[in-house]
């Protein structure tokens, strides 16, 4: 799922559950991998964030932020942190949606209640450890109309923001260590990219 998408969630892959199903109609297949080879170049970036979120050293409610400006990756980036089954363990409830526009904090909070089985949101996070990843956040009003929804008795629960704007990460996350900041991907990288997703491209026939 790409940044700006109209879709409000993000559903993670239940990998056991995945390996039973028939096999995926050839333009889902190519899908999925055109959203795989978004993460070239950022496997450094990845095993970071994860030590960030997976910090057992702190003893706070945690909210990681990671900015950058729009077509880094900064969404594929994060699903892929969200899916990694390092975290999935550590936590009993995770959710994930991507902002949508305009901005609706009352269908917000539906989308993560409904993700986490229904319900009002802080009678299903209270006393659990959660991971929430809330996508394109673009102001800080966003930001607090969301914030006061999630408890923060659980000090290893975590929230991960994504954002293009440095302030509002900052705001977000209020420590700058928890913040990450996305850079441009070096030569050789970029131009593997391009190369993965021209071939990609041409394999679901939109380049002749």
């Amino acid at each position: 799922m790409e940044e700006g998408s109209s879709s409000n969630t993000m559903d993670s892959i239940d990998s056991k559950n995945y390996m039973g199903r028939k096999k995926l109609p050839r333009m889902e297949t190519t899908l999925a991998a055109f959203e795989e080879s978004q993460l070239i170049g950022r496997d450094n970036e990845k095993s970071e964030i994860i030590k960030m979120i997976s910090n057992t050293h702190s003893q706070e409610f945690e909210v990681i932020s990671v900015c950058g400006m729009g077509g880094l990756g900064k969404t594929t980036l994060v699903q892929y942190v969200y899916r990694s089954p390092e975290l999935n363990a550590m936590f009993e409830k995770c959710a994930c949606v991507t902002i949508s526009r305009p901005f609706n904090s009352e269908e917000l909070v539906c989308s993560l209640a409904s993700q986490l089985g229904g319900g009002s949101l802080v009678h299903l996070l209270e006393g659990k450890s959660y991971l929430i990843v809330l996508d394109d956040i673009s102001s800080t009003t966003e930001w607090d109309a969301i914030v006061e929804h999630f408890p923060t008795t659980v000090t290893t629960s975590r929230v991960i923001v994504t954002t293009r704007e440095e302030n509002i990460a900052k705001h977000c996350s209020k420590k700058e260590r928890n913040i990450y900041k996305l850079k441009l991907l070096g030569d050789k990288d970029a131009h593997d990219l391009f190369t993965e997703k021209v071939l990609l491209l041409y394999n679901r026939g939109h380049i002749i």
